[in-house]
């Protein structure tokens, strides 16, 4: 299959690509066997087949009230308001109850007198009754309780045909770039009763919670892995999720979607899926350990789909920096695309999503003090004529003062503030586009065109040079300003001396965004540079979970 970059040399050996055996292992999705449903055991030279992967052994400890992640476990910081006292069944409630009758038929066959009165009553008393676990078990009670203690995935003692399709889709996991281990429950085996199915509900109710969690959001925590990460992943919840599951006459479809919904998701989530194909009919040592490598490459891209937005907008601004490019989207399809230079490793353009508000032509720079104190003060120290000579006006209490007369070695710039006007030199160039935000990032012309020729262009102080930024605000005009008509004629008429703002009646969505790895119209691999390491980073993270 087509990929954007070529391979390594046949001087690169395996110790290129060094990575630990249980890594290579735990990259292979192993699907249950229990799916093939037309080969026989004898098939494989066996009397019978093994238990399924995703079905724990029935000696395992019961994970439905211990022992299964919880979704609040991925965020072990967030403050959790406390739960509603949902009191456990009376004395007289529990007396009324009669015994359960031997299970009238086993192995995973349907037993009518396991009813749903039965395993309601179950369900009240074991999500009552939580003990250390009744915090975390919480969201689950409240909505048992809403609907009655009705449970959502068994059925006469077996899991219902709701239940077997979430059971089948949630050990697809693996294909969603997440880790199908992290939602293995337990089946009961032999004799059952009410409480023994009430614990596979809720085993099952957690599994559902904790993917849905993941899928909607991912496994790490942003804003622990790096400061430019200003991202709010839109996590489903678990009264959302089950409810959805509750109102869906198609649970497979409706586990589906609790993934990002977006068509670069999808395309990475196909294109996972096809190289772990590739990789099992490789027979050489180092070509699985590249595939391996770069499977974990692209689970790391699909876990940053997870942090955006659920909905861009129909409309929306694409800003990616590894491939230093700057997209108007509309519609599912690229109106206007245009070179980019980014910012410096050391000063790097976040990640966030905002929304573009209006145009400034002929704008002044106001240079932030960081940059007055890291690249200009030095020079000011040695010199007075520093400023003046780069056109820098000096502005103290709103008036603009001699800067050749300030001992800026021992100045407080803080009582200063520093601008360049408008002009040819201006180093915002004739344009800035707007999206006020607490990172002071915007997107803007330059007067140095010379560095959109380079392929490598992370050079900038954080904010986003943009190539071709009149095609740019002509597109971004009539899209904010829609019947306006606005051309490249009238928006050359706004040039001069003086600033003028161009305000947009519909706001813009734009999305600055980190993807090293997307796929084009012709179903192939792109891959690019990880220009800031987050990449590795979110992959490192992934890979320590996952060990």
């Amino acid at each position: 299959m087509g990929v954007g970059i070529s391979g390594p040399s046949q001087a690169e050996t395996a110790e290129t690509f060094r990575l630990a055996d249980w890594e290579v292992e735990a990259s292979i999705p192993r699907p249950p066997l229990d799916a093939v449903a037309p080969l026989a055991a004898t098939d494989f030279g066996l009397a019978a087949f093994p238990p399924s992967p995703l079905m724990g052994e029935h000696s395992q400890p019961d994970p439905a009230i211990a022992g299964v992640p919880l979704a609040d476990d991925e965020h072990p910081d967030t403050a959790l308001a406390p739960p509603p006292v949902i009191p456990p069944p009376s004395a007289a409630e529990l007396a009324a109850i009669p015994d359960d009758p031997p299970s009238l038929v086993e192995n995973g066959q349907p037993d009518p007198a396991i009813t749903v009165q039965r395993v309601a009553q179950a369900l009240q008393n074991l999500l009552a009754k939580a003990g250390g676990e009744r915090t975390a078990l919480q969201p689950l009670a409240t909505f048992y309780a809403e609907r009655r203690y009705e449970p959502l995935f068994v059925q006469d003692g077996v899991l219902s045909g709701r239940g077997r399709a979430v059971l089948t889709r949630i050990g697809q996991a693996g294909d969603d770039g997440l880790d199908p281990v992290a939602f293995r429950i337990v089946l009961p085996e032999g004799a059952r009763n009410a409480e023994s199915v009430a614990r596979l509900e809720i085993a099952l109710a957690r599994a559902v919670s904790l993917y849905a969690a993941q899928a909607s959001a991912g496994r790490t925590d942003p804003a622990k892995l790096s400061a430019y990460f200003d991202v709010h992943p839109p996590r489903i919840e678990t009264a959302q999720a089950l409810g959805d599951l509750a109102r869906s006459s198609d649970a497979t479809a409706t586990v589906e979607a609790f993934n990002p919904p977006h068509e670069g998701f999808r395309r990475l989530r196909a294109k996972l899926i096809e190289m772990r194909g590739e990789r099992r009919e490789m027979s050489d040592s180092p070509g699985i350990r590249r595939n391996a490598l770069r499977e974990r490459d692209l689970v790391a891209n699909l876990e940053r789909w997870r942090w955006l937005p659920r909905d861009l907008g129909q409309a929306h601004i694409w800003v990616n920096s590894p491939t230093y490019s700057v997209e108007v989207m509309q519609n599912g399809r690229i109106i206007h695309q245009t070179r980019a230079v980014m910012g410096r490793a050391e000063t790097q353009t976040p990640i966030f999503s905002d929304a573009m508000s209006h145009i400034v032509f002929n704008p002044y720079w106001h240079v932030p003090h960081s940059i007055v104190r890291r690249s200009m003060l030095s020079g000011a120290t040695r010199n007075g004529g520093y400023f003046a000579r780069r056109g820098i006006q000096v502005v103290q209490a709103g008036r603009v003062v001699d800067a050749s007369t300030i001992n800026w070695g021992a100045a407080n710039i803080g009582r200063y503030a520093f601008r360049q006007p408008p002009g040819a030199a201006n180093a915002l160039g004739k344009m800035k586009f707007m999206f006020p935000n607490r990172h002071a990032i915007y997107l803007h012309d330059t007067p140095s065109r010379q560095y959109f020729g380079q392929s490598y262009r992370a050079l900038s102080n954080g904010c986003v040079r943009v190539q071709n930024p009149e095609a740019l605000a002509e597109v971004l005009l009539n899209l904010g300003l829609p019947g306006e008509a606005w051309s490249h004629g009238r928006i050359q008429g706004l040039y001069g001396a003086n600033e003028r703002t161009v305000r947009f009646r519909q706001a813009v969505p734009i999305h600055l965004v980190y993807f090293t790895m997307t796929v084009d119209s012709a179903g192939s691999l792109v891959e690019y540079e990880d220009i800031y390491g987050h990449n590795a980073r979110v992959r490192a993270v992934l890979a320590s979970a996952r060990s």
